[in-house]
């Protein structure tokens, strides 16, 4: 077992290549006033407010999946929160401050009700549609603060003074969001619930804290967006926080490209440039051009144009700036102690640390000879009993196969232990502790790993960045077996590329990569050849052997079966049949005429 180091070096979440894009960008910055005239400077400078209010589009959509259809209302927010201080002759970093903890509780109101487990795919469009719509409706109807239709003037401070204003607000913002946030854990994360969000929770992480936090990031930072563009559009009106305002920023950054940095302010740059020059040359016409573009770019470069230059000089499997930015660990090879402290005289108590913001070593558990019980567990759909009754009481370190007909119930009562499914009556225990109404990220919190019918791993990535992402959420790793330590380094294959056999060892490496003490696994030999199989079970009970995990394991193959179970539990109808070795079950009449033929 290893145990990880907490960073103590910033400089490794930076390298060289980091620093002299910074530097350039600085420099270019810098020198931009002195090479361009005063209309292309204000339009450059609107862009760069613009890409500032898509960089903050990005963070919960790009990065997160998180779908909002109305941002305009935070940037409204922080558009009058500049414009209604100015007018007031109060400071206007009240003002903003004031905007940001609007924005903060808005979001965090709109992210818990929205994003919840309970919440439908389309809940966060239909919340944020209904936001954006609320403000610009609130800015044209409260007059005696926002001037209704007429809107707010803030005065400009001169060209250059705004484009240096606005371009030191957006490289402070993005810089410090890049450094504190997409290069931390929380970067990671994110990817991680884009890629598979049902991977990454089995993993001990909540996607719903992950994704609320990645929407509030992402209100805030389009608050800062509206105030830093106040003094350049001049006239803050309702349009600000409207829903023409969220549909800009969403072609956007859907033509620059989701997931970098670079992509959402060349996209509000191309666009925004671009629609003024257009407007002059051909009039009305530049909204069909615009649109035809916008088309072409969706149609042929899903992944914007960033993403489209990207396919072009690289590989397939060259990984995207996103992945670069958050897959990969702050921890060298050199933060690894190979410490194995107390791991074998525990019995393979490998007790989930999680490595978080801050990292508290726990103390050693006193284990209870049950690793997980089961009592009087029922599942019903509506009206239908699917598991019925079921007590089960499995000891630390033994594997325990769940067999029976097609629709007995295995697969259910699996996702019952997970927490992938709540239960309607009964208890379920992870050693000394009730999880009942714990969730699945909170179960694995406690040692409980997950495989599924379908593997689920992050296939977009390769193996080793798998491997890496599940290892990320870890204070301690298991050392594996040789047969599943080969996906560490293993970078020149995307996953979903590999064969179905080895998807299945690379699911199994990472559910075990962090030192579960339980594991469940549903139907693993399913779709393998023979061959397959029994590697597979050769691995599962080296597995067992050399880090103690208890298994259960929802099987069909009875060679399988055969092979592995120290114990086996027959469900039928969602009740326990028969539990007992492999003997006493192959002995049971209705058993061998039921489930196992002739034995």
């Amino acid at each position: 077992m290893r145990f990880l180091k907490p960073m103590t070096n910033w400089r490794r979440r930076v390298e060289r290549r980091h620093a002299i894009a910074l530097a350039g960008t600085i420099v270019g910055l810098a020198v931009v006033p002195f090479l361009l005239p005063a209309y292309p400077l204000a339009l450059l400078t609107l862009a760069l407010a613009y890409g500032l209010f898509a960089f903050g589009l990005d963070l919960g959509w790009g990065r997160a999946g998180v779908i909002s259809i109305g941002h305009a209302a935070f940037f409204g927010i922080g558009t009058y929160g500049a414009a209604i201080a100015v007018n007031a002759g109060i400071p206007v970093a009240i003002g903003v401050a004031a905007a940001l903890a609007l924005s903060a509780l808005v979001a965090l109101g709109i992210g818990h009700v929205g994003l919840g487990n309970r919440a439908l795919a389309s809940t966060m469009a239909v919340l944020t549609l209904a936001l954006t719509l609320l403000a610009e409706q609130i800015a044209r109807s409260w007059l005696a603060v926002t001037n209704g239709s007429n809107g707010l003037f803030v005065p400009s401070p001169g060209v250059v003074d705004n484009f240096y204003r606005t371009a030191i607000v957006a490289l402070v913002v993005v810089t410090a969001v890049w450094f504190v946030a997409l290069r931390g854990p929380l970067g990671r994360r994110l990817l991680a619930v884009r890629v598979n969000e049902q991977r990454t929770e089995h993993l001990g992480v909540d996607p719903h804290r992950t994704k609320t936090t990645a929407f509030v990031l992402s209100a805030l930072v389009a608050t800062v967006a509206g105030s830093a563009a106040a003094p350049v559009i001049g006239l803050v009106s309702p349009a600000t926080a409207g829903i023409v305002m969220s549909t800009q920023v969403l072609v956007w950054l859907a033509v620059g490209g989701r997931g970098t940095i670079i992509g959402a302010f060349l996209g509000a740059g191309i666009v925004t440039i671009g629609q003024e020059y257009l407007g002059e040359a051909i009039g009305s016409w530049y909204l069909l051009v615009m649109g035809v573009a916008f088309i072409l770019v969706v149609r042929f470069a899903p992944g914007g144009l960033v993403g489209f230059a990207a396919k072009l000089r690289r590989s397939p499997l060259a990984r995207s700036a996103a992945q670069d930015a958050l897959i990969f660990s702050d921890h060298t090879d050199a933060d690894i102690a190979s410490a194995r402290p107390a791991a074998a005289a525990r019995g393979g108590d490998f007790g989930r640390l999680r490595q978080d913001e801050e990292m508290n070593i726990r103390p050693p558990i006193d284990l209870d000879p049950s690793a997980l019980s089961l009592k009087d567990v029922t599942k019903s759909f509506g009206a239908v009993p699917v598991v019925r009754g079921v007590t089960l009481n499995i000891p630390a370190g033994q594997i325990v196969c769940l067999i029976g007909p097609n629709g007995a119930g295995k697969t259910t009562l699996l996702n019952l232990v997970a927490g992938d499914l709540p239960v309607s009556s009964g208890q379920i225990r992870i050693r000394d502790r009730e999880v009942t109404s714990s969730s699945a990220h909170e179960r694995a919190g406690l040692g409980l790993g997950r495989l599924f019918q379908i593997p689920s791993i992050y296939h977009e990535l390769t193996p080793a960045q798998n491997m890496a992402m599940a290892r990320a959420e870890a204070f301690q790793w298991v050392d594996l077996p040789e047969e599943l330590e080969r996906f560490t380094n293993n970078s020149d294959i995307l996953t979903q590329d590999l064969p179905l056999a080895d998807q299945r060892a690379l699911e199994l490496a990472m559910s075990i990569a962090w030192g579960p003490e339980i594991v469940l696994l549903d139907e693993p030999a399913a779709g393998l050849s023979h061959e397959d199989s029994v590697r597979l079970a050769q691995t599962l009970r080296n597995v067992n052997q050399q880090l103690g995990c208890t298994l259960v394991i929802v099987e069909h193959d009875m060679d399988i079966v055969r092979q592995l179970a120290d114990r086996v539990v027959v469900l039928a109808d969602g009740m326990v049949l028969v539990d007992g070795d492999m003997d006493e079950v192959s002995a049971h009449a209705d058993v061998r005429n039921a489930y196992l033929g002739a034995v």
